[in-house]
């Protein structure tokens, strides 16, 4: 049986304990109009996404889909123990679940970092792809994918090459990691599409933080389930961290600036430390305010 859940239980930062304040009644009236997000606690990554697919299903999350593309990152040859990739696991059990509801064509597109035959492998997702009959889709080779797409919301990225699979699907849905990122403060979900286009070169040299926004004002996943089973505080995005931490959480939503939000609360007293999320806010792109979500804290 699940059961609601103190969020004392799992923060383990010191920075992140004086956020679980009491809500009062004006901010509980707010989050009746904001944005759902999921927070899943357990030891258990296997029964953390069965708990994930349960909410996506109860929410008619898969209803009529055809085809689905996952963002996860696979972009480093790296251990799962390591976090510096999406847990095998997790995908592994979410594509299980994706073939139960009956969607047949899953697409795993990837521009990694590493190479893609040590960062796959290594991470543990091409044998959880393989498994379930998914194959990986190496974007440093796959360069006919690209096409380029415009921006009208961007401040700084007008444009971008994205690959296909992410643009010609009935589903998308984005699946990071979170963890510390030496350029951009935090791994997360809107970071985590710098893994869909040809050029990430240009984010970095041309403002890396509202570049992040600016895609994000582009493209909305169906859903975010973000892993925050095990997190690196420092030297990310690829590590190894010296300084680890295990929330042994899932964070789950629709609105993938929300999503963010909520994770950064794992790492910074405010989002004010995460300047592309910050960017995302005042672009409108989705809410920041724990105060105004709807926060479901389910210990599995």
């Amino acid at each position: 049986m699940s059961k609601e859940f103190n969020r004392r239980e799992f923060v383990q930062t010191t920075a992140a304990a004086g956020v679980a304040a009491c809500v009062t009644a004006d901010a509980a009236s707010a989050a009746e109009s904001g944005p759902d997000v999921w927070v899943l606690k357990s030891e258990d990554k296997a029964k953390l996404m069965e708990k994930a697919l349960e909410i996506i299903n109860s929410q008619n999350g898969f209803a009529g889909a055809r085809s689905l593309t996952l963002k996860v990152n696979a972009a480093w040859a790296r251990t799962p123990e390591q976090g510096a990739n999406t847990h095998p696991v997790l995908v592994d059990t979410f594509l299980a679940g994706c073939r139960k509801a009956g969607i047949e064509d899953i697409k795993m597109p990837e521009h990694p970092c590493d190479t893609a035959d040590y960062a796959f492998t290594r991470s543990g997702i091409q044998d959880a792809a393989k498994k379930n009959g998914v194959e990986m889709i190496d974007l440093k080779t796959k360069q006919k994918s690209f096409r380029r797409v415009e921006i009208p919301s961007g401040k700084k990225l007008k444009n971008a090459e994205v690959a296909s699979e992410f643009l010609d699907c009935d589903l998308l849905v984005n699946m990071p990691i979170a963890k510390h990122h030496g350029g951009a403060t935090l791994t997360a979900a809107m970071k985590n599409w710098l893994g869909a286009v040809k050029d990430r070169g240009y984010w970095h040299r041309n403002d890396l933080h509202q570049c992040i926004a600016d895609f994000a004002s582009f493209i909305k996943s169906d859903w975010t389930i973000i892993d925050a089973t095990r997190c690196m505080l420092d030297r990310g995005p690829k590590g190894p961290s010296r300084n680890m931490i295990t929330p042994n959480l899932l964070i789950v939503s629709r609105d993938q600036v929300a999503a963010d939000a909520f994770a950064c609360s794992l790492f910074h007293d405010s989002i004010d430390a995460v300047l592309h999320i910050v960017n995302a806010r005042d672009m409108g792109l989705g809410e920041t305010d724990m105060a105004k979500m709807k926060i479901h804290r389910i210990d599995v």
